[in-house]
């Protein structure tokens, strides 16, 4: 049951064909929630996005080809990333929102809700890009350092990233 999910995100994402889906749907049954904080004007953010993409990519491809049937793995299941922007101009999130194949939090509630400055101070987000793991059955943190452990995670023949953070 996702439905702690929807106290941290909100009642609603977006999923990459900009349509709002309910936040317990989307996230229920992932083994991994990933929380990912980026914005449109951060250069460091722009190059790890693709990177991070390629993975969620290669991983879903990896799941449902089967792959994973070949070595018995506890760690393979179902990741889902959430975009949290620190973007402050709608059409520049809607833009970058627009190179993701995940899910986000809409534009209206990060503000209105508080669910930005909400999220970063609730996990220390002091620089972007930043890549939060939840365990998707509790909510609680596995790693705080995602995007230096992401290929920990996603399974499946991806590029490695390379380095570069904003300090907020």
């Amino acid at each position: 049951m996702a439905s702690h999910f929807e106290e941290l995100v909100g009642p609603n994402l977006v999923n990459a064909k900009g349509e709002e889906v309910p936040s317990s749907e989307a996230l229920e049954g992932k083994k991994y929630v990933m929380l990912y904080f980026s914005a449109h004007w951060c250069p460091p953010c722009r190059q790890y996005t693709p990177v991070l993409a390629e993975a969620y990519n290669a991983h879903k491809k990896y799941i449902t080809s089967g792959n994973n049937n070949e070595v018995e793995d506890e760690d393979v299941g179902e990741i889902e990333v959430v975009f949290v922007s620190l973007d402050s101009v709608q059409s520049e999130y809607d833009q970058y929102r627009g190179t993701m194949p995940w899910l986000s939090v809409p534009f209206s509630n990060l503000h209105k809700l508080r669910i930005k400055d909400d999220l970063s101070g609730k996990y220390g987000v002091r620089g972007i890009p930043d890549l939060i793991v939840l365990d998707g059955s509790s909510g609680e943190v596995v790693s705080r350092n995602g995007r230096g452990e992401y290929s920990n995670y996603f399974k499946g023949e991806y590029q490695a990233a390379s380095s570069g953070c904003i300090v907020l």
